[in-house]
């Protein structure tokens, strides 16, 4: 992105994606380089590497905060991404120690092609648990959940204004890959100051299940009240199973929550029951949850295999 009051601007006009003579639509007062151009490739490696070579930086968030609008050809769009691509493989294979994060403004934020150099992006502006839960499901049919970044965020919720409980929003975010607080430790509840130390705990059992196991849709929340999601580690021996209730309802009651992929001839233990149950049962008859009378409600439920 480029302002036009920018130095840089003045001295290249040529160098933002345009139209000919056209007017240049503005958003955010910006303007969009031309990353088809080569010598805007080198322009910005240039300066990046000026940055990186100099300065201790572990983490970079690469955000296109606007769309592609005016084009010059119906074949730019193309050459701008291999620019891009040029741009980001190099300097993700100069710098391998920086963390990179894609992120862009409204939908689209994932690109495969973006996959390949940044192990993550932010999934959505929209940190209200509850949207999130249907953002992060619909991302998962493309893209796996370890490339997802999802954080705890404060409620009410700045956009929607909903006030979920704090183990619902962490529920939610812990079935993303980079998982993380924002939250300001002053406005803090109790409940939640209370809640911090076992989310946390949570998370060291969950992530490495999350980046390296395999991931199921148990019950998308497009069609169901109670949806719900599953991970199996690599090595088959631990289960997690995230389980949500949306709404409180008196009827219908919640159906089974039937899980997948386990060992139908082994047996499991859990949290979520006593004794142990087959694979078999898990998947065919399923467990019954007695949530509480309230919306939002959510379980973490942990399988191990005997």
């Amino acid at each position: 992105m480029v302002n036009p009051n920018s130095t840089i601007y003045k001295e290249h006009p040529e160098w933002v994606l345009h139209a000919g003579a056209h007017t240049r639509t503005l958003t955010r007062n910006q303007l969009v380089f031309n990353l088809a151009l080569t010598e805007v490739q080198d322009y910005i490696l240039g300066f990046m590497h000026n940055i990186l070579s100099t300065s201790n930086i572990e983490y970079i968030k690469w955000d296109s905060n606007r769309g592609m609008h005016e084009m010059p050809s119906p074949a730019t769009d193309h050459a701008y991404m291999l620019g891009l691509y040029r741009v980001i493989d190099n300097l993700t294979t100069s710098y391998p120690g920086i963390l990179w994060e894609g992120c862009a403004s409204g939908g689209g934020r994932f690109d495969p092609g973006i996959l390949h150099y940044f192990p993550q992006s932010w999934t959505s502006d929209n940190t209200d648990a509850s949207a999130r839960l249907t953002i992060q499901m619909g991302t998962s049919l493309a893209y796996p959940p370890s490339s997802m970044a999802c954080h705890v965020s404060a409620v009410p919720n700045g956009i929607t204004a909903r006030n979920i409980s704090i183990a619902y929003r962490a529920h939610v975010a812990l079935m993303c890959g980079s998982f993380g607080f924002e939250l300001d430790p002053k406005e803090l509840s109790g409940e939640e100051r209370a809640a911090i130390p076992g989310i946390l705990a949570d998370w060291a059992k969950v992530n490495p299940i999350v980046i390296s196991g395999s991931f199921y849709r148990l019950a998308l929340p497009d069609y169901t009240n109670w949806p719900a999601a599953q991970f199996i580690s690599a090595n088959q021996s631990t289960v997690a199973v995230f389980a949500f209730q949306q709404m409180a309802t008196v009827k219908p009651a919640p159906p089974p929550l039937r899980m997948q992929g386990l060992d139908k001839s082994a047996r499991y233990r859990s949290n979520a029951f006593n004794g142990t149950l087959g694979g078999g049962t898990l998947m065919n008859a399923g467990i019954n949850l007695a949530w509480d009378p309230m919306d939002y409600q959510s379980a973490l439920i942990f399988l191990y295999k005997q």
